[in-house]
């Protein structure tokens, strides 16, 4: 069964994660629970690697990171929606982990968020940390944090992400958006965090904190002040397990 066909699937069905993983049948999450996909065969090592080349469709530089490092975070099209893709090993076989990304974001008042999370976005400096198990809708609130910020302040919000998964356009605010890895906008989330600091940003997303120097950084970030009365101070907004 190809991609194409899988996707559709997930689409007509309103999946939100699609699994392929050699011997069993591809399987979507639909409201959380796993079902297969519908008149679907066992997938074969072949079908994995055909899935793999698909994905990375040659990309000689995502091909060097997935043989150097073992996994792969990336980002893929297909018609009108975003997937935010993964792809592992399992017994030395390609495995894909699909999440899609609906291009609508929920308004955030529709989220029960309680409403002094989006009233901090106004405070001059500080950090907010949005945080949760897999699958619990830490990115859609980011994301849709980002959105109210985006239609109600004149801010400029960079956004380091890894990869990017909703595409912001900018409305009362600037918004520049940074895609982490090799061969993309910044090589590591650090690094991004600390060349911000040059980039005259009014609020600084970070899509993860995974290790001690990028948890560092932020908070140097978040504490700084700078030299300019345009810009006196920073508000940090991060994604972590």
């Amino acid at each position: 069964m190809n991609l194409d066909k899988i996707l559709d699937e997930a689409m007509k069905l309103d999946a939100s994660d699609v699994h392929l993983i050699c011997d069993n049948k591809p399987m979507l999450r639909i409201a959380r629970k796993l079902v297969p996909v519908p008149n679907s065969k066992i997938l074969t090592p072949e079908d994995m690697t055909e899935y793999y080349d698909y994905l990375v469709q040659g990309n000689v530089e995502k091909d060097e990171v997935f043989n150097n490092t073992r996994k792969l975070d990336m980002s893929y099209e297909y018609k009108d929606i975003r997937l935010r893709v993964n792809i592992s090993l399992s017994d030395d076989v390609p495995l894909c982990t699909l999440r899609l990304i609906k291009n609508e974001l929920p308004e955030y008042e529709s989220l029960g968020v309680p409403d002094i999370v989006r009233r901090m976005t106004y405070q001059p400096q500080g950090l907010i940390l949005v945080t949760g198990k897999t699958n619990s809708g830490k990115s859609t609130t980011l994301n849709a944090l980002i959105n109210h910020i985006n239609e109600n302040q004149n801010k400029k919000i960079l956004t380091l992400e890894n990869p990017v998964e909703y595409k912001h356009h900018s409305k009362k605010s600037l918004i520049v958006q940074k895609e982490i890895g090799k061969g993309r906008d910044s090589l590591t989330f650090s690094d991004g965090v600390k060349n911000s600091l040059r980039e005259d940003c009014d609020i600084l997303v970070i899509g993860e904190i995974r290790d001690k120097v990028t948890m560092e950084a932020a908070i140097e970030m978040a504490e700084s002040r700078t030299l300019s009365n345009r810009n006196p101070s920073h508000k940090i907004l991060c994604r972590n397990h």
